[in-house]
């Protein structure tokens, strides 16, 4: 969290104003308050009433109420740098980063060697994205206050932007050496070292964060994440759902959980994870997309085809949900619905093989061959060594009668996977349709060398009276 400091040099009257600077002293700032504000309300033409008060009230984050007082202190001729510094701080805290940023700098045009105004400045610039001129104002306040870790830490945040990772976890170490049980500054550090793929850093930093602080919910969801892509997906598992726990209507950590469950094939519990992160974010495509999919692998047909049905209408351009919508109207062979969820797939990525030699075995099952072969043309476009777009324009030219086409394409199926004992097979059929039979027979032969227990070779050889690894 971006912090600010503020800081009053002033001689205090007598009556309300004196009472409140010695509560302020003892700690008691609403006391303090009180009494100031009477100053003021006694003197409101006091600048050093209204400085007071406008100081107090920056304690206790009361920044609107705080800039007021502190531009009347102004208006009434008031100035130097630590007026000048404690603007800037309520202009911060009321999102007004430019005016900001014009009082932190006359602040340090005022006195130069001032850390604290610095870093208001740093912070400023970095709330304007405007990162060199944060560096540079931090750089110079952490050369001025070398263990102030909020400074280090906000350097490191203002680095981290610039992309200077080493650089940014350096600072954030620094942070955390400095206050080792800030939660905060533990996990910053713990992000910069993950961005470096330092995980096992990365890890000891984000559990010092939960030693500091085990209700930090960025910490928790932050070491589930690392857990993760680390490929520990049951302690993944537990801390996205102790993340979960601690924000119930958080969205992220019950996706994630569904993720990981469905990585595992565990859909049953990936769906109420999934549910759960729908009620976060009732329209997210993906969501439903994973959902639908969990739910057909967990033997809901019907609702999975009716989350992924919503999410392509909710999104028609997002691909995983036509691919898994297509892939179920194929099991359920449902070939009108396959062929157009195919064909959606396909218009949103023309090159992508297996979309296309579905379609294409789609079109197989329909007998419509010439719309079968351009989809397998188009597959092996993108991949010509696809074994399956070679074997269905295969069995799409035998489909036609056109056998030289076919032997040629059933060979390429096998140049491109040796293993493929339905390329055999059917290559020996078509051998058989040109009067080759002893090549015929050799094909089958090898059909079942690769796959013994092929029925359709086995029972072409027993055709010709061989028992099956015979000559």
């Amino acid at each position: 969290m971006v912090g600010m400091c503020c800081i009053l040099t002033a001689s205090a009257a007598l009556g309300s104003l004196k009472k409140g600077v010695e509560l302020y002293k003892q700690g008691k700032i609403d006391e303090a308050i009180v009494e100031v504000r009477q100053a003021v309300e006694d003197k409101p033409d006091d600048a050093t009433n209204r400085r007071w008060l406008g100081f107090l009230l920056l304690k206790k984050w009361e920044y609107a109420e705080a800039l007021e007082h502190l531009q009347k202190a102004r208006e009434l001729k008031a100035d130097g740098p630590e007026l000048r510094n404690n603007l800037g701080m309520a202009y911060l805290g009321t999102k007004q980063y430019e005016k900001a940023v014009i009082e932190l700098e006359e602040a340090v045009r005022l006195k130069k060697d001032y850390p604290e105004a610095l870093y208001n400045l740093g912070n400023a610039y970095l709330k304007l994205a405007q990162y060199d001129k944060a560096i540079e104002a931090y750089d110079r306040a952490v050369k001025l206050s070398p263990k102030d870790a909020s400074i280090h830490n906000n350097y490191g945040l203002a680095l981290q932007e610039k992309g200077r990772i080493d650089d940014a976890a350096t600072q954030f170490r620094e942070a955390s050496d400095l206050e080792p049980t800030n939660a905060e500054y533990a996990q910053n550090l713990g992000v910069s070292l993950k961005k470096k793929n330092d995980r096992a850093g990365a890890e000891t930093a984000f559990r010092r964060a939960l030693n500091s602080d085990p209700t930090s919910y960025e910490a928790r969801a932050a070491l589930a994440e690392l857990l993760a892509i680390s490929g520990r997906e049951d302690e993944a598992l537990a801390q996205y759902e102790a993340a979960a726990k601690l924000r119930p209507d958080e969205f992220f950590p019950r996706y994630n959980t569904g993720v990981l469950y469905s990585k595992k094939t565990q859909f049953g519990k990936a769906v109420p994870a999934f549910q759960a992160a729908l009620k976060a974010r009732p329209d997210d495509a993906e969501t439903l997309t994973y959902l639908g999919w969990a739910r057909f692998k967990s033997g809901d047909t019907a609702e999975g085809i009716k989350n992924l049905r919503l999410a392509v209408e909710k999104n028609p351009n997002l691909l995983a949900g036509w691919l898994n919508l297509a892939t179920i109207y194929t099991v359920e062979q449902d070939t009108p619905a396959a062929i157009d969820a195919w064909t959606a797939a396909v218009a949103l990525d023309p090159k992508n093989v297996a979309a296309l030699v579905n379609l294409g075995n789609l079109y197989l099952t329909t007998g419509e061959y010439d719309k079968a072969i351009e989809r397998y043309d188009a597959a092996l476009k993108a991949d010509a060594n696809s074994a399956p777009a070679h074997f269905g324009l295969g069995t799409a030219y035998s489909g036609l009668g056109q056998t030289d086409k076919s032997i040629a394409s059933y060979e390429s199926a096998i140049k491109a996977n040796p293993k493929m004992a339905s390329a055999y097979n059917n290559l020996g059929v078509e051998l058989e349709k040109k009067g080759r039979i002893e090549d015929a027979k050799k094909q089958y032969r090898k059909a079942l060398e690769v796959e013994a227990g092929n029925e359709n070779a086995r029972t072409n050889l027993e055709r010709f009276g061989e028992q099956p690894g015979l000559e």
